[in-house]
């Protein structure tokens, strides 16, 4: 009788670690955060972060990219061959003072990823994005990218910290009963 009480229990444990938490994106396991692409057709850089800090669950910000290994990470994220150039905003600006980028963490910005030539603040352009041309780097564009170049900017990539995820009140239920069958497998065997 243990024994099969102790796989149910064993069972009722693995089921936990499988359960999906809700709105998930993606873990990134090096820094535990989360991330997701967000498709948004012609949204702005403003607008792309208020939606992503409306995103479900709640910790959500345009995403904040401070190494090699985590840009590498993020663009194995976003689509892998749009048709033509698609910009995802992340969250960096200059508009407070041009030329000093700013992530929206308040990370310190020194890791970059810009194309050859940028940023060139070309039509007052303060706010960061992915860029596609041949691969995924950074370029520089005005808030309402769609305003000046319609068809480029196609969502953003938003990150929050991983919340530990939470069983569902079945699976807790599924474990309190397994728990409680092994205890009584084992309280059952003691000699008297």
């Amino acid at each position: 009788m243990r024994s099969r009480t102790i796989h149910y229990c064993v069972a009722a444990l693995a089921a936990t670690a499988m359960v999906p938490t809700a709105d998930a994106g993606v873990v990134w396991g090096v820094n535990g955060h989360e991330y997701e692409v967000v498709t948004l057709n012609t949204v702005s850089w403003t607008n792309a972060r208020a939606a992503a800090q409306a995103l479900p669950g709640g910790g959500w910000d345009l995403a904040t990219i401070t190494s090699a290994a985590e840009n590498a990470f993020v663009t194995g994220l976003l689509p892998l061959s749009p048709t033509d150039r698609s910009h995802f905003w992340i969250g960096a600006n200059d508009a407070a003072l041009e030329g000093t980028y700013v992530w929206v963490s308040g990370e310190p910005f020194v890791y970059t990823n810009w194309w050859g030539g940028e940023p060139n603040n070309s039509n007052d352009e303060d706010y960061v994005a992915y860029d596609f041309r041949n691969g995924w780097a950074w370029n520089d564009a005005p808030d309402d990218l769609h305003a000046a170049f319609p068809g480029l900017a196609r969502g953003f990539v938003a990150e929050r910290v991983a919340p530990a995820a939470v069983p569902e009140p079945a699976t807790l239920a599924l474990i309190a009963l397994g728990l409680l069958g092994l205890g009584a497998g084992v309280t059952g065997r003691r000699k008297t």
